[in-house]
């Protein structure tokens, strides 16, 4: 079975088999040994759409997406970088996968160990100078303490996920909260990477990819000297924000009372990511939004005023 229509010229048609060993959810990460391997698996074949394609054959043009204007009572997406510090210095570099199907890689980005607010400030430069745009409303700043989500369904941004814990701290499992009064081994940066209300990074963001590997081979791109220590590692989390307590109630030091347990579920419900904001109708003919009465904006994503 062929795919339909070539797959317009916008995408590549492939077997079934090789749709399902491709497969890699930016949302819930890959799926590794993932195989197809029944009667159909060189039969049925499939497109995969170029970057802001969509559609059975590829046909249709993707139309920005946003936020709903009238829906209160959302959050914009927060993203922890959580550099180990094994070494003083080093370079990395992070990809952003949009929600249209793009990649954009950045520029080299140095960490400064020494001071986490150089870490953060390169980081959103770097993310600021990615090209189209995309990402140039961001804000990174430092952070010493958040609850990491891990949403039950990554895909439904309304739904819940499981907190943990994390700390800049060396002693988080003796002593947790030493971070939280300035003392104690620091043993991380934390970056908190904000995104905006703007057009496309609204929603539940696919999660930044960290690279601190060393890549100096010529034809690489780009060429980072990484981060070589070993043990040195950079993860990234969706962050739910955790209230900084200076008042000490039950006199231990530990500030237990003011805690979140590990894997308590949390809520956390995100703005939109929807065609036209869902306040307009696609053409996909040209990819962009037709909007309804009374809503403005690139993807629809504004409110004109009530009159």
């Amino acid at each position: 079975m062929q795919c339909p229509n070539d797959c317009s010229g916008h995408g590549t048609c492939e077997f079934i088999e090789e749709l399902a060993a491709d497969t890699y959810h930016k949302k819930i990460g890959g799926t590794s040994g993932r195989t197809y391997q029944l009667w159909d698996q060189e039969k049925i074949m499939g497109c995969v759409c170029d970057p802001n394609y969509e559609g059975h054959d590829c046909s249709l043009r993707s139309c920005p997406k946003g936020d709903d204007p009238l829906t209160p009572n959302q959050f914009d997406m927060v993203q922890a970088i959580v550099i180990n510090k094994a070494t003083s210095t080093g370079k990395g570099y992070l990809t952003y996968n949009d929600p249209y199907g793009n990649t954009y890689t950045t520029e080299t980005i140095a960490f400064n160990f020494a001071s986490n607010a150089a870490t953060c400030a390169a980081i959103e430069t770097a993310l600021r100078r990615l090209p189209n745009n995309v990402l140039n409303t961001v804000n990174v700043e430092v952070s010493a303490r958040f609850y990491a989500i891990q949403r039950t369904d990554p895909t439904d941004p309304t739904g819940v996920g499981k907190s943990t814990k994390v700390f800049n701290d060396d002693n988080v499992v003796t002593s947790p909260f030493l971070a939280w009064s300035g003392t104690g081994a620091r043993d991380k940066t934390i970056c908190e990477v904000q995104f905006t209300s703007e057009p496309g990074t609204t929603g539940y963001q696919n999660l930044l990819e960290c690279n601190i590997a060393k890549h100096d081979t010529a034809g690489q791109h780009p060429i980072s000297i990484g981060v070589t220590t070993a043990g040195a590692t950079c993860t990234v989390y969706e962050v739910y924000p955790m209230t900084v307590v200076t008042d000490d109630t039950n006199g231990n030091g530990a500030l237990t009372d003011e805690q979140i347990a590990d894997n308590t579920l949390l809520y956390r419900p995100l703005t939109e990511l929807t065609e036209c904001s869902g306040r307009g109708t696609c053409d996909y003919s040209t990819g962009t939004c037709q909007c309804f009465a009374g809503h403005m904006g690139l993807a629809c994503q504004k409110q004109e005023a009530l009159v």
